[in-house]
C-alpha cells in the first residue's frame, strides 16, 4: 500500500506533466521511409480541433481503401520514380554513378555542395605506352609483251628499227608524265614515303598557319564531284560500284580470213586504308589543330589511228570513243560516339605517357607499267589466220587496318597534324597504224581502234572530327591534374568529360601529334600497234571446204582499261577541344587531258611518231638508221618511276 506522501504528490502533479518546448525532445530519427521528414525539423504535429470526431461519421463518410498489396513484395521499390531510375544500375562499392535518365540528378554520397564524398577519388595510374605506327608499303608491276611478227622475203624485221620504235615511245611517255604533272600544284609535290610525307605535313601546316589559315586555291566543300563538278545529290560512292569485268575475246567462226586482236589490257590499282587511331571520344590540344583532305587526279591519253583500206566496199572504222573520267567523295559522318549518351567517366584512369612526338603515318604506292607496243604482218589466203596480242593483265590490291577503339580520351600537348591524300594519274598511248589489202574486191573490212577507259575513283571518309570547343574551366583542370602527375582527381571531374563508368583509357602526348593517310596510284600503259594485212585470193582446193568463199579482215586494237581505286576512311575524335586555332581544308584537283586534236595533246608530233611506225610495214626501207635511244632498264634509274615528282 503507498504511502500517504506518496499520493499526495501524485495528486499534486497528475495534470502538469507536460514538456512545453520541442527542442528538449529526443533527436534521433527513426523515420526510416522512403521520404524521410527532415531531421532537423522537431516541429511536432499538433491536433486538428476543427474536425471533431463524431462516431455517426463512420457511417457517412469513409476514407480511402488503401492500395492492393503487390503480389512481388519488392515491387513497392519501382513505384518510386528515383529507385526505378536507380533499378537497373549496377552496384560500385567505390562510387555512386550519376543516373543515366535525363532528367534525374543523382547526388554524390554524402550530398552538399556536389563535391562528391570525402573519401572518394578517382584514381589515376600513369604507364609507358601508346601503339605508334608507320607503314610504308610499295607495289609495283612491269609488263613488257612488245611482240614482233613482221616478215619480209623471209626476214625478220630489222632490230634496229625496234629499238628507235622503243626509244620514241619512251620519249612520248616521259612527254605526258612533265605534261601530267604540271597540273598538280606545285606545293603539293609530296615524297612517297613516311618521313618524306611527314615533314611534307609539318612545312604545309606551318606555312598555313602562318599565312592566317587562309585556304589553298584549289579548296573546295565537301560532297561529290565528278570531272571537277559537284554532284547534287551524289550518285552511289565509288567503293559501292563493282569494278568491270574484263571483256571476252570475240568468237571469229572458222571461215577464211584474217582477224588482228590487239590491246585489250587491263591495268588496276585498288586501295584501302582503315585508321582508327584517333577514335576517341574526346580529344584535347593545347596547340593548333590542322586537318586536311586532298585528292589529285588526272587522265592523259594520246590515240592517234591511222587506217587505211583497199577494198572497194565501204569499210566500217570505228576509232576514238574513249572515256575518262574522275571521281572524288568527301563524306563526313558523325563522331562514333555522337549517339550514345555519356555519364561518368569512371573510378579508374589508364593514362598511356608518350614522351615526345606521336606518329601515325601510312603511305601506301601503287604503279602499273605495261608495254604492249605490237608490230605484226598477216600475209595468207587458204587459212583462218587469228592474231591475239595483248589482253594482258595488271593489279595491285592492297588494304592497311590500322588502330582500334583504344582511348576514351586523347591528351595532345603541342598541336595535331593531320592529312589524308590521294593522287591518281593514268596515262596512256595508243597510236595505232592499220593498213588493209585483199585481192577480192568482195573481201569484208573493217577496223576499230580506241575505246579505251580511264577511270580514277577516290574517296575519303571520315568519322567525326568536325566539332571544336575551347578549353572549358574542367577540361583546363584535367590538363593540369595529368601534366602534373596526379594520381588521385576529384570526382566532379569525372563528369567534366565524357565517359561510360567503366575503366577510363587515356593517351598523353607530350608532343605532336602526326596523323597521315597518303597513297599514289599510277596506271602506264603504251599500246602502240603496227597491223599489216595481205588477204591472197583462196585456191581451189581452200574454196571446196569454204563454199560460199567469204574472206574476211578485221582488225581491233584499243579496249585498254586503266582503272585507280582508292579510299580512306579515318576515324577521329568526336569531341575535340583546341586551345589553339582549328584549320580544316579539302582540296581537289581534277584534270583528264584528252583534247579532240590528237596531235597536239602534249605539244609533240606524234604524227612522226606515226610514220616510223608505218615504215616497218615497207620493205623498200633502208635497214639503216641513226643510234637509237637506250631505253632504261631499272625502275630506280627510269624517269616514269618518279611519276609526279
Amino acid at each position: 500500500m503507498a504511502s500517504a506522501s506518496f499520493v499526495e504528490v501524485i495528486s499534486h502533479f497528475a495534470g502538469y506533466l507536460q514538456i512545453f518546448h520541442d527542442i528538449a525532445r529526443d533527436r534521433i530519427a527513426y523515420d526510416e521511409t522512403i521520404a524521410p521528414r527532415s531531421s532537423e525539423d522537431y516541429t511536432t504535429p499538433r491536433p486538428n480541433y476543427e474536425h471533431p470526431f463524431r462516431p455517426d461519421d463512420m457511417e457517412t463518410k469513409a476514407g480511402p481503401s488503401p492500395s492492393l498489396i503487390p503480389d512481388d513484395p519488392f515491387d513497392f521499390i519501382r513505384a518510386h520514380p528515383l529507385r526505378k531510375a536507380l533499378s537497373d544500375l549496377p552496384d560500385d562499392l567505390d562510387f555512386f554513378p550519376p543516373s543515366r535518365g535525363p532528367n534525374v540528378s543523382i547526388p554524390m554520397p554524402g550530398g552538399g555542395g556536389g563535391g562528391g564524398h570525402p573519401e572518394f577519388h578517382i584514381k589515376v595510374v600513369y604507364q609507358p605506352g601508346g601503339e605508334q605506327s608507320q607503314f610504308d608499303l610499295h607495289q609495283h608491276n612491269i609488263l613488257s609483251d612488245n611482240d614482233s611478227l613482221l616478215q619480209i622475203d623471209g626476214e625478220l624485221a630489222p632490230s634496229p628499227l625496234v629499238l628507235k620504235l622503243e626509244a620514241d615511245i619512251a620519249a612520248t611517255i616521259q612527254q605526258m608524265v612533265a605534261d601530267a604533272s604540271n597540273h598538280i600544284p606545285n606545293d603539293w609535290r609530296m615524297p612517297e614515303d613516311g618521313n618524306g610525307a611527314t615533314a611534307f605535313v609539318v612545312a604545309h601546316d606551318e606555312n598555313w598557319a602562318a599565312n592566317g589559315g587562309v585556304l589553298d586555291a584549289h579548296s573546295v566543300q565537301p560532297g561529290y564531284y565528278l570531272n571537277g563538278v559537284l554532284q547534287d545529290p551524289p550518285p552511289p560512292p565509288p567503293d559501292q560500284t563493282p569494278l568491270p569485268e574484263p571483256k571476252p575475246l570475240p568468237d571469229t567462226g572458222h571461215d577464211l580470213g584474217q582477224w588482228a586482236q590487239l590491246g585489250g589490257n587491263s591495268s588496276l590499282n585498288a586501295a584501302l586504308i582503315i585508321d582508327l587511331g584517333e577514335s576517341a571520344n574526346t580529344m584535347i590540344v593545347t596547340g593548333d589543330y590542322f586537318m586536311t583532305n586532298a585528292v589529285f587526279q588526272t587522265n592523259t591519253t594520246i590515240d592517234h589511228d591511222h587506217v587505211s583500206a583497199s577494198s572497194s566496199a565501204a569499210t566500217p572504222v570505228e576509232t576514238g570513243d574513249n572515256v575518262a573520267n574522275n571521281i572524288a567523295d568527301f563524306v563526313q559522318h558523325p563522331g562514333l560516339y555522337a549517339s550514345i549518351q555519356a555519364t561518368f567517366a569512371g573510378p579508374n584512369w589508364n593514362v598511356d605517357v608518350v614522351d615526345g612526338n606521336y606518329y601515325s603515318v601510312h603511305t601506301l604506292v601503287q604503279t602499273n607499267y605495261l608495254f604492249d607496243n605490237d608490230i605484226a604482218a598477216q600475209v595468207s589466203s587458204d587459212t583462218h589466220y587469228n592474231l591475239v596480242s595483248g589482253h594482258n593483265e595488271l593489279g595491285n590490291l592492297a588494304q592497311i587496318f590500322d588502330g582500334n577503339l583504344n582511348y576514351d580520351l586523347i591528351v595532345i600537348e603541342g598541336a595535331y597534324h593531320g592529312m589524308n591524300v590521294i593522287f591518281q594519274n593514268n596515262m596512256l598511248l595508243n597510236d595505232d597504224a592499220i593498213k588493209m589489202a585483199a585481192e577480192d574486191s568482195g573481201t569484208g573490212q573493217s577496223a576499230s581502234s580506241g575505246k579505251n577507259d580511264l577511270s580514277n575513283e577516290a574517296t575519303i571518309e571520315q568519322y567525326g572530327g568536325d566539332i571544336f570547343d575551347p578549353l572549358t574551366p574542367g577540361i583546363q583542370a584535367i590538363l593540369n591534374a595529368l601534366g602534373s602527375g596526379a594520381t588521385l582527381l576529384d570526382p566532379s571531374l569525372g563528369t567534366a568529360v565524357a565517359g561510360y563508368g567503366g575503366p577510363f583509357n587515356v593517351l598523353y602526348v607530350k608532343g605532336d601529334y602526326y596523323d597521315v593517310n597518303a597513297v599514289w596510284q599510277t596506271n602506264i600503259t603504251s599500246d602502240v600497234n603496227v597491223i599489216y594485212q595481205l588477204q591472197n585470193h583462196p585456191s581451189d582446193v581452200a574454196l571446196e571446204h569454204h563454199e560460199n568463199g567469204v574472206q574476211t579482215q578485221l582488225v581491233t586494237t584499243g579496249g585498254n582499261s586503266l582503272i585507280n581505286d582508292a579510299a580512306i576512311v579515318d576515324v577521329a575524335a568526336t569531341n575535340t577541344f583546341v586551345n589553339g586555332h582549328a584549320y580544316t581544308d579539302s582540296i581537289l584537283v581534277q584534270a583528264n587531258l584528252v583534247p579532240h586534236d590528237q596531235d597536239h595533246a602534249l605539244n609533240t608530233d606524234t604524227n612522226a611518231l606515226v610514220s616510223e611506225l608505218i615504215a616497218f610495214v615497207d620493205d623498200s626501207q633502208d635497214e639503216t638508221c641513226a643510234p637509237s635511244c637506250a631505253v632504261p632498264a631499272s625502275i630506280h634509274s627510269d624517269p616514269m618511276a618518279s611519276v609526279l615528282h
